[in-house]
């Protein structure tokens, strides 16, 4: 027998929900997109030393301005800044253009949970899922997200809360629920 829900929402997915839940899964700290961003440059650098025999990255420079590659090197080289900096809101936007080849693109979903498991029923399909499969809670402005792989969250919009009260309320529960999951599963390893 299935406990009474703690929370239950249902909404219709949009594609702007989920955009953010790509956005969100995506997102890195700063730090590392900062660090991902010094490696290709130390990579690219050390490509152009390994050809062209220049260590000093001054020289180098000026050795690339002088060639044919003065333009597309540094286009490159902004490219990836920007693709290391900015993964998420790619991810944001190719989200766009995939959200109709999905199977629950504009379903109404209901999500409830209770201190067992979130279960999820929509037109498209029916899961329970126990806390222990989701790893963290990743809250934005207008929504909670509860992923539960790389790719997929459950997604938590704040417009199908009664009240601002209520989103807050489901935040601290299920923060609570995967706090417990989380060392639930640490004692088991012991």
């Amino acid at each position: 027998m299935q406990a009474e829900p703690t929370f239950q929402i249902t909404y219709t997915l949009t594609a702007w929900d989920y955009a953010a839940m790509a956005r969100g899964l995506t997102r890195r700290p700063w730090r590392r997109s900062i660090v991902t961003v010094v490696l290709w440059l130390f990579s690219v650098w050390c490509l152009l030393a390994f050809f062209t025999d220049l260590y000093n990255p001054l020289t180098m420079i000026n050795a690339v301005a002088d060639s044919n590659a003065w333009l597309w090197l540094p286009a490159g080289l902004v490219v990836v800044a920007l693709v290391s900096l900015a993964t998420h809101w790619l991810a944001w936007g190719a989200s766009f253009l995939s959200y109709r080849q999905i199977a629950s693109a504009d379903a109404t979903i209901t999500i409830s949970f209770n201190d067992d498991a979130i279960h999820v029923k929509s037109n498209v399909a029916d899961s329970t899922v126990p806390w222990a499969s989701v790893k963290r809670i990743i809250r934005e402005k207008d929504y909670l997200m509860l992923p539960i792989s790389k790719r997929e969250a459950f997604i938590l919009p704040r417009r199908s809360f009664e009240h601002q009260k209520r989103f807050e309320d489901a935040f601290r529960y299920a923060s609570a629920q995967i706090s417990a999951g989380s060392a639930g599963a640490g004692d088991t390893h012991q």
